[in-house]
């Protein structure tokens, strides 16, 4: 999927702030005094001061950086902005990134928005590309798959690496004709994209910014694409590439799967372990993976029944994938004989999957209530999964009277045989009941552990934090991160709060106008 980095907790890594010097001191070269430092620093103040945009540009970086003088955050907004204001591409573009942020200033997409094409129209392929994706998301401006072709095309031409897959899936979404006539030079747009926006190929093949890093979190999100699994065969690669979404560090390095197209490369005990973790802190993806594991039989025994509990575990943290491969599975010849078999051997496995077929609308064989009863049989069995979904039942009031404290039993009962997916839920339940501010500061801090480990409710749940203040002071920007982060991994609710915080400053504009 699209996925171009634009939330970053690392500034450092953004184009602009990136640093020309060595990692390490080198004895062998010369460094001025302070004297000297200090005149440098007084000639560039001058030449801002004196409306030299280059100056103002670098002064704002080396403010925002702390590079040869003490970091402000407030003056290094106020000369990026003012070099940004004089049409330097790239100030637009790092101003844009502080907006998308909330570094420094408010939060405000739309002004982003603007710098960005700003940038784009100077022929800068970060900035080209950045403007792309956001015609993708229907959260700043409306989605319009050819406006995103159009920009994500003239940054790859100006040496942006597109990801193949990436560029592939947008170009099946744009009319031949219209790739045509960019390939022809053409280069109009139905949608009113003028000759203004954007400078000549020749132009824009004459600049020489470099490639930024991908450590800025602006990701294609696109549910109405997503939700419909059926319009395609879901293929083993997309299954290990989904794992990206959990945008942990490194993890496919760790899993040694970057280049897999296959998940017969999942074969060691250290790569199981991990998807495990993963797994226990509620990662969509990876539930998603390993039931497909089970299902082929790699490196698990082939077990139907396991498969579908994984999956249907994937589907209760609205995975993108599962629900079609849970339907699959369910079309195998004998599968329901096998799972009422099974039932009827007390195995809590095929108990917890008989509900969740029922819960999940696969299944008309079973009313809903009967379906508890077999929940409730196979939690009396202390099959954790089984546990954890009575606990949810009573927490939301699902199928029967809502009541916290006995879903807080069930989860800490769950806790107690090694769930952390309880612990989870545990958490993420007290953090919005009455506590003290300490506690709720401590519970924060728990649930942006369980997010650095995959949890998507705990993302979700952290966006609440941010946004109304609870147990950490109120901060949009942050709100949005996380709010993104799950949203981007499927979570309906996230996505939902993100599209109301947009609106919420949605200009007036028709430019900003959204379907």
């Amino acid at each position: 999927m699209f996925s171009f980095n634009l939330y970053s907790q690392d500034t450092t890594q953004s184009l602009a702030f990136k640093k020309n010097r060595p990692v390490k001191t080198n004895p062998y070269f010369y460094r001025p005094d302070l004297s000297y430092q200090l005149l440098q620093q007084f000639r560039l103040l001058q030449e801002a001061n004196s409306g030299d945009a280059l100056a103002q540009h670098e002064l704002g970086i080396r403010l925002l950086l702390g590079e040869g003088m003490a970091a402000d955050t407030a003056q290094a907004v106020k000369w990026i902005k003012l070099a940004a204001d004089q049409n330097l591409s790239a100030a637009a573009y790092n101003y844009g990134i502080l907006l998308m942020n909330g570094w420094g200033v408010d939060w405000n997409p739309f002004e982003a928005f603007r710098y960005f094409k700003l940038a784009a129209s100077k022929g800068m392929p970060q900035a080209q590309y950045v403007t792309g994706i956001l015609f993708t998301d229907n959260l700043v401006v409306s989605r319009n798959w050819e406006k995103a072709y159009y920009f994500i095309n003239l940054a790859k031409e100006n040496g942006y690496k597109v990801e193949d897959d990436v560029f592939n899936e947008l170009s099946s979404k744009v009319r031949p004709s219209f790739i045509d006539s960019i390939k022809n030079g053409i280069a109009i747009l139905e949608q009113n994209i003028s000759h203004d926006d954007v400078k000549s190929k020749s132009e824009l093949n004459s600049s020489n910014q470099t490639s930024v890093e991908k450590s800025l979190g602006l990701s294609f999100i696109n549910f109405d694409v997503l939700e419909d699994t059926t319009q395609h065969e879901i293929k083993e690669e997309e299954l290990i590439k989904d794992l990206t979404r959990i945008e942990i560090a490194s993890i496919l390095d760790t899993l040694r799967l970057n280049d897999a197209r296959s998940i017969k490369a999942i074969n060691g005990n250290d790569q199981i372990r991990i998807l495990m973790d993963l797994c226990n802190y509620g990662s969509p993806e990876a539930l998603t993976l390993v039931g497909k594991l089970y299902e082929e039989g790699i490196y698990f025994n082939k077990d139907i029944i396991t498969a579908a509990e994984y999956y249907i575990r994937a589907v209760r943290y609205e995975s993108f994938r599962a629900p079609l491969l849970l339907y699959q599975l369910t079309q195998k010849q004998n599968f329901n004989n096998l799972i009422q078999r099974e039932i009827a051997n007390k195995n809590a496995h095929a108990m917890f999957v008989w509900y969740g077929l029922s819960r999940f609308g696969y299944n008309n064989e079973l009313v809903i209530n009967e379906a508890f009863r077999v929940l409730q049989s196979a939690a009396g069995l202390k099959h954790i999964p089984s546990m954890i979904e009575l606990g949810l039942n009573y927490f939301t009031g699902d199928y029967l009277q809502k009541n916290e404290s006995a879903a807080f039993n069930i989860w800490k009962e769950a806790e107690q045989s090694g769930s952390i997916e309880a612990t989870i839920r545990i958490v993420v339940g007290e953090i919005f009941k009455e506590q003290s501010s300490d506690d709720r500061k401590r519970l924060v801090s728990v649930l942006i552990n369980f997010a650095e480990k995959g949890s998507v409710i705990a993302q979700s749940a952290l966006g609440i934090c941010y946004l109304k203040g609870i147990g950490t002071n109120k901060n949009k920007a942050l709100a949005v991160k996380y709010f993104r982060l799950a949203a981007f991994r499927g979570n309906r609710f996230a996505y939902e709060q993100l599209k109301n915080l947009y609106d919420e400053i949605r200009p007036v504009s028709p430019e900003f106008i959204v379907n």
